[in-house]
């Protein structure tokens, strides 16, 4: 009596604990459902073994900026991220911004428009914020570490009368007269566009890409077909639930009806570990979650014929149920751990869309294992003692 008190209480917490998760996250959807950006970039160069790691920081700061909700994040082998900006306004200039090396360079300029050699980088700025100039004018306004500061003074001191270039990505941004030394580290880029004002100030913020990339696919998905994919989709999802539950009442009965309450409770668990975790939802993810539906019955299926099998053997119901669940999990757990290294092939070899197919297929195999091995039994046994059921009342047509 006192397991099955722990039993029921366990059950309550399984099903309580994740749907007030539910409750308070909403699922995020991916670009697929919610329409969107997808980019893909390519670094150049030599890639050390932490390259990709500081691109994918660099340029989550850059979206950062941009004000985009849920950016996901990428890496795809050594030298490609994946961006997708879900639910953006401005695919291109998000796309000009995340591909923009930002490599900032002071250098002094010829009178024949030709210029010196470097004479110090943007990694040395400190923070940059965006200003109004004295006439009206966006300006950036920089400040530089302590290095960079003495570094600075030295150009400004040396160079005095001169125009001091200040270049990103090779390109002259601004080129003022040097009047005097410029102590302190701090000095403003003057540009005569606001937009373009944000955007270096957005950069300089962010700081400059340890390698140069390159962008290899841009794809923007309209919200549209994210609308008319998930009602296409939900449609699916329902078909097969009625079908699945019908199948399972027609051949098993009892059984069969405490499967489909099973496959309920499954199927808000799976939401429930979404929103838990903070997954993103996509198409294929659905497609994942779909397919899972039929490993839970497969489950029950296997459980319900070895429950069968140990009543023929003349057994009572509590022992043909205890012995069904015990002999029934070999082969429960051997095409549950097999999906489960699949999943992790694709997951870890995989990229966008099939990493998604992937996160929901692991889930719906782990949450499958719980649900057979764990709440079909604790329900299966509620039932028959709650309902006072005889074990030739527990299938259609008894067992032969």
């Amino acid at each position: 009596m006192k397991n099955k008190t722990i039993h029921y209480i366990l059950l309550l917490a399984i099903i309580i604990i994740p749907g007030a998760i539910l409750y308070r996250n909403k699922i995020k959807l991916g670009l697929d459902l919610r329409g969107g950006t997808y980019v893909v970039l390519q670094a150049q160069g030599k890639i050390e073994n932490d390259t990709m790691d500081k691109v994918r920081d660099i340029v989550e700061r850059r979206i950062d900026s941009l004000g985009v909700s849920e950016p996901v994040l990428q890496i795809n082998g050594k030298d490609r991220l994946i961006v997708e900006l879900a639910g953006i306004k401005d695919p291109q200039k998000a796309i000009d911004l995340i591909g923009t090396t930002a490599k900032l360079e002071f250098k002094i300029k010829n009178q024949d428009g030709t210029y010196g050699p470097t004479l110090l980088e943007g990694s040395a700025i400190k923070n940059a914020t965006l200003v109004q100039g004295q006439f009206g004018q966006p300006e950036v306004a920089f400040e530089l570490d302590t290095k960079g500061a003495e570094t600075f003074a030295k150009i400004t001191r040396e160079n005095v009368h001169k125009q001091l270039a200040i270049m990103l990505d090779g390109k002259e941004q601004s080129a003022p007269v040097i009047n005097t030394e410029i102590p302190g580290g701090r000095g403003v880029i003057t540009t005569n566009d606001p937009e373009d004002a944000q955007a270096l100030t957005n950069l300089l913020k962010s700081g400059a890409l340890p390698v140069s990339i390159k962008i290899m696919e841009t794809r923007t998905v309209g919200a549209t077909l994210g609308n008319e994919s998930i009602q296409q989709t939900k449609m699916a999802g329902v078909i097969a639930m009625i079908a699945i539950s019908l199948f399972m009442f027609a051949v098993y009965k009892i059984p069969g009806l405490i499967a489909d309450i099973v496959l309920a409770i499954y199927g808000f668990l799976v939401l429930a570990s979404f929103s838990m975790i903070g997954a993103t939802l996509t198409l294929p993810g659905i497609a994942g979650f779909i397919l899972t539906l039929g490993m839970v019955v497969d489950a029950n299926v296997i459980t319900f014929e070895r429950i069968k099998e140990e009543l023929r053997k003349g057994y009572s119901l509590e022992d043909a149920v205890e012995n069904g669940f015990k002999n029934g999990l070999p082969a429960i757990l051997d095409g549950n751990i097999t999906t489960l290294l699949v999943a992790s092939v694709l997951f870890f070899f995989g990229t966008g869309p099939v990493k998604g197919f992937a996160v929901t297929l692991t889930l719906g195999v782990l949450i499958t294992i719980v649900t057979a091995l764990f709440i079909t039994k604790v329900l299966f046994k509620l039932v028959i003692s709650v309902f006072k059921v005889k074990k030739e009342q527990l299938f259609w047509k008894g067992v032969k």
